[in-house]
């Protein structure tokens, strides 16, 4: 038996999404391994009742449980998927690309901390001066992703966990407003995903079909 839990979107204030949870369901998704999926809700603090403290000290969510094994951090779920979970590769196989495949990844984190200090920010209602100044660091990332979706379809080639990550910020900042038009590889690269069922089947059910318009300009 195999269950994620995910924060419930509608609890998340503004954005209305999770993207560390999005990115661990897009993973099962793209795997089509059964699963189960349990929101808890941020507003009522479910992620840190005393059951789920006791599977995450750090009380911090995603979390997976599988047959008994609990994993909790983002990038740690999405690995451990890939090396547990049957289904189709979302990391390469030879070494060379492996190796590609897993620094992006990692280094996935820089856009994670950007990303999520900006939402955090629009979530609070803070300043718009602030707003600004964390837009342009996040952009500033941004700027790395596009030049290397400027070479390739998919960072190591073929989809991987990697980009599964990217995608789920990506999707989030332009949920907001972000204007991809300056970007084209990045543009490129939100259209090739949106059409794959694993982003039809997780795509946040709280969001509606126009953007938020909340992106700092």
């Amino acid at each position: 038996m195999l269950t994620l839990y995910v924060a419930d979107p509608a609890s998340v204030a503004k954005i209305r999404c999770s993207p560390p949870s999005w990115m661990c369901l897009m993973a099962l998704a793209e795997k089509e391994v059964a699963h189960e999926v349990v929101r808890l809700d941020f507003t009522r603090r479910e992620h840190a009742t005393a059951a789920m403290l006791a599977k995450n000290p750090r009380g911090t969510i995603p979390v997976l449980e599988h047959d008994g094994v609990i994993v909790h951090e983002t990038l740690a779920i999405m690995e451990y998927i890939e090396a547990w979970c049957p289904g189709p590769c979302l990391m390469p196989k030879d070494r060379a690309p492996a190796a590609r495949a897993l620094t992006r990844l990692h280094e996935s984190v820089a856009l994670k901390d950007r990303g999520m200090a900006l939402f955090a920010h629009l979530m609070r209602e803070g300043d718009a001066d602030r707003a600004a100044a964390l837009a342009r660091e996040f952009e500033q990332e941004l700027a790395r992703w596009e030049a290397y979706y400027d070479v390739d379809d998919f960072v190591a080639g073929s989809l991987g966990l990697a980009d599964l990550a990217v995608f789920a910020y990506v999707a989030t900042a332009r949920r907001l407003g972000l204007d991809l038009g300056s970007r084209p590889a990045l543009a490129r690269f939100y259209e090739r995903m949106l059409v794959r069922p694993s982003v039809a089947q997780t795509w946040p059910d709280t969001w509606s079909a126009a953007s938020a318009s909340t992106y700092p300009r």
